[in-house]
C-alpha cells in the first residue's frame, strides 16, 4: 500500500474512543502549553509584524487571532497563530523526529473556531495530525533531512496539518489523501534560518499551507498518490529515504506521549543544560564572579543550530549557548524576560559570555539532539564542577505534571488575560475533550470577553 494510503487510512479509522486516556491527558497538556505560548507570543516582534502585514490586506473574517483582537481568513488566522506560539520558544518537542507542536495545534483550534468544532475533535485532529508528522519525522530528520539543511518538522509539519484539518473537516478516504499528497508540495523548512524570524514564520506557513490543502481536497484537488514512494518521491528528496519504514500509533502508542515541554523559552537543545547548570550552581553554591570558564562539549549537530556567540537580537538570543549559559550563572529566571532586547545588553550578562567554550566532538555524530552534553565549570580557585546533561525535566522521560503545566499557562498568560479569562481558559482546556465548542474559547481569547460559560 503507498504511503498516502496508509496515512489517509489511518486519518479516517483513528476516533476519539480508539486512543487511550493517558494519551488524550498528554495532548490536553499539550493544548494548554501551545494556547499559553500563542498568547505570550503575541505580543512579540515578529508576530505584530505579521498580523499588521495580513490586516492591511483584508479578509473574510473566520477565525481569531489571539492577542490582536481582529478575524481574518482560517488560513491566515492559523498562520498568525502558529507563528505566535513558535515565536517565543516555548513550543514543546518530540524526539528523535524534532517535531514541534506549534505548527499544528493553534492551527487545529483555528480551525475548530471556524467550524465550532468539539474539544473533543480538536484533542483527536492534534493526536492524529501530530501522529502522521512525526512518524515519518522519526527517520527523516536524522536520517538525512537536517544534514541536507531541511527543518524536517516544517515540511512534515504541513502533512500532519492537513491530516488533522482532514479529520476535523470530515473528508473521506479520497479526500484525505489528496490533502496529504497536496500539502508534500506545500511545506517547506530550512535548517539554517534558526534564530532568525524566517524560522518563526515556518510554524505558521506550515500551518497555513496544510489547512489549504485540506480544503482545496475537500474541493476537488490532489496531489500523485504515490508522491511518497520510492525514487524521488518526497522522502527520498527530503533525506535519501526512498523506501520509508513507517508504522503508525494506536491505543497508548502515539507519538504526543514523546512530546517533551520546554520551560525555558529558548532552543530545545539548551533545556538540559540549563536544568544541570543551575542544578551545579545551587549545589556548590557558584557564585558568577567566581567562575573563570563554562566549558560545553556537544555533538557535531549542535554548533549548526547553537551559532551565534554574540547574538545581534532576541531571535538570534534563543540560540546563543554563551547567551544562555551567561544568563543562567548570572541568576537569571530563564524566562521571557531573559530574551528580551533589554537583556542582550545587561552588562553583567555580557561580561560572562566570552567565560563560555563550546567543544565540539565530531566522533559524538550528527543527531540534533545527542545523548548528553558535558560541562566543565573552572573556577578561579582552581576546582573543576563537572556535571553531564543528559534529560531536562519536562522531557517525555520526565514530564511535566499537569500541575506544572497550569503554571507554565499561568507564567505566559499573566498580565495579558484577566484573572477571570485566564482561570476559565485553563479550566476549559484541563477539560477540553468535554467542551461543547471552541468557537466560544478562541474569540474570548481573542478580544478579551469573560468565557465564565465555557468551563
Amino acid at each position: 500500500m503507498a504511503i498516502a494510503d496508509r496515512f489517509a487510512e489511518f486519518v479516517c479509522e483513528t476516533h476519539f474512543d480508539s486512543i487511550a486516556p493517558a494519551v488524550v491527558e498528554r495532548a490536553k497538556d499539550l493544548c494548554i502549553s501551545a494556547i499559553g505560548s500563542t498568547i505570550l507570543g503575541a505580543r512579540m516582534e515578529v508576530p505584530r509584524i505579521m498580523a499588521d502585514h495580513v490586516r492591511a490586506q483584508g479578509a473574510v473574517t473566520q477565525a481569531s487571532v489571539l492577542g490582536h483582537s481582529f478575524q481574518t481568513s482560517v488560513e491566515l488566522a492559523a498562520m498568525l497563530n502558529c507563528d505566535s506560539s513558535h515565536c517565543t520558544e516555548l513550543e514543546d518537542v518530540a524526539w528523535p523526529e524534532a517535531q514541534y507542536t506549534c505548527c499544528l495545534i493553534p492551527a487545529m483550534f483555528t480551525l475548530g473556531e471556524w467550524l465550532n468544532a468539539s474539544g473533543q475533535a480538536v484533542v483527536e485532529a492534534t493526536i492524529i495530525g501530530f501522529e502522521v508528522a512525526a512518524r515519518p519525522g522519526m527517520v527523516l530528520s536524522n536520517g538525512g533531512a537536517a544534514a541536507r539543511g531541511w527543518l524536517s518538522c516544517a515540511n512534515v509539519g504541513t502533512l500532519g496539518v492537513a491530516a488533522g484539518a482532514a479529520k476535523m473537516l470530515g473528508l473521506d478516504f479520497g479526500k484525505t489523501r489528496d490533502a496529504i499528497t497536496l500539502a508534500a508540495s506545500m511545506g517547506g523548512g530550512l535548517v539554517r534560518q534558526t534564530g532568525s524570524a524566517a524560522h518563526v514564520v515556518e510554524a505558521g506557513f506550515a500551518a497555513r499551507d496544510g489547512i489549504m490543502a485540506a480544503l482545496l481536497a475537500q474541493r476537488g484537488l490532489g496531489g500523485n498518490p504515490s508522491i511518497m514512494d520510492g525514487k524521488a518521491g518526497y522522502f527520498d528528496a527530503l533525506a535519501g529515504q526512498a523506501d520509508l519504514p513507517l508504522s503508525l500509533g494506536s491505543g497508548e502508542d502515539f507519538r504526543v506521549m514523546a512530546v517533551g515541554q520546554k520551560k525555558y523559552p529558548c532552543c530545545y537543545m539548551l533545556q538540559r543544560i540549563i536544568d544541570r547548570m543551575k542544578a551545579l550552581i545551587a549545589q556548590h553554591d557558584i557564585r558568577a564572579d567566581d567562575v573563570r570558564e563554562v566549558r560545553v562539549e556537544v555533538n557535531a549537530a549542535f554548533p549548526t543550530i547553537m551559532k551565534y556567540p554574540v547574538p545581534a537580537d532576541v531571535e538570534e538570543a534563543r540560540f546563543s549557548l554563551p547567551h544562555v549559559v551567561a544568563a543562567t550563572l548570572a541568576g537569571e529566571p530563564m524566562d521571557a524576560r531573559t530574551f528580551s532586547a533589554e537583556k542582550l545588553n545587561d552588562p553583567k550578562i555580557l561580561e560572562l559570555r566570552p567565560r563560555v567554550r563550546m567543544v565540539v566532538h565530531v566522533d559524538w555524530g550528527n543527531d540534533q539532539l545527542g545523548a548528553e552534553d558535558w560541562i566543565t565549570i573552572r573556577l578561579r580557585d582552581g576546582r573543576e564542577i563537572k556535571g553531564t546533561a543528559i534529560r531536562a525535566h519536562g522531557d517525555a522521560e520526565d514530564p511535566l505534571s499537569r500541575e506544572e503545566t497550569l503554571a507554565k499557562f499561568a507564567t505566559c498568560t499573566d498580565g495579558l488575560l484577566s484573572t477571570d479569562l485566564q482561570t476559565g481558559t485553563a479550566g476549559a482546556l484541563a477539560q477540553l475533550e468535554r467542551l461543547p465548542g471552541v468557537a466560544l474559547l478562541m474569540r474570548s481569547l481573542a478580544f478579551g470577553e469573560a468565557i465564565a460559560a465555557i468551563a
